[in-house]
């Protein structure tokens, strides 16, 4: 009997963790209150400007070099996916508080004036007393399509030149 050739094995190695500074860049990025990435980068790296002021063209291929690291571009993409997530739970948290709140005043509140003002504002809130009136237009297709040929025939017609 033959032995089976093993398989070459490869070390496949874990995906390496941020550095501190990657790891600061990500945050900065995610926070939104620096303008572009090179702003990021510079902060968090302590690149100075140069003397007139202008950005050393050594941090804009660095950074861009950061920006396209794996790690750092997930790690990006994954801090703006939180971050979006809790800015829509927290809109809908606070949603939710404000129609109970007004549901519990147009009950409870002592004058009328008051409850009227909560049940107007959830009147709004549903669309309740908007103007907009919908109205639907129903014809057969078998119309729509000879009224289209009629056009296309009296366009035709007009811009064919009288002999």
């Amino acid at each position: 009997m033959t032995q089976s050739k093993k398989p070459d094995l490869k070390i496949v190695k874990k995906e390496r963790d941020l550095t501190a500074k990657q790891r600061a860049f990500v945050k900065e990025i995610v926070r939104g209150k620096l303008d572009t990435h090179i702003d990021c980068y510079m902060q968090v790296y302590d690149v100075a400007r140069t003397k007139t002021g202008a950005i050393p063209k050594h941090a804009h291929v660095d950074c861009s070099r950061l920006i396209s690291n794996p790690s750092v571009a997930l790690a990006i993409r994954k801090g703006l996916e939180r971050k979006e997530a809790s800015t829509v739970a927290s809109s809908v948290r606070t949603r939710s508080y404000v129609l109970e709140r007004l549901m519990k005043e147009s009950q409870e509140a002592d004058s009328d004036s008051a409850r009227i003002s909560a049940l107007s504002l959830l009147g709004k809130t549903v669309n309740l007393f908007s103007d907009t009136v919908e109205i639907k237009d129903t014809r057969p297709s078998e119309d729509i399509q000879e009224e289209i040929e009629e056009k296309i025939l009296s366009l035709l017609q007009k811009e064919e030149p009288n002999p």
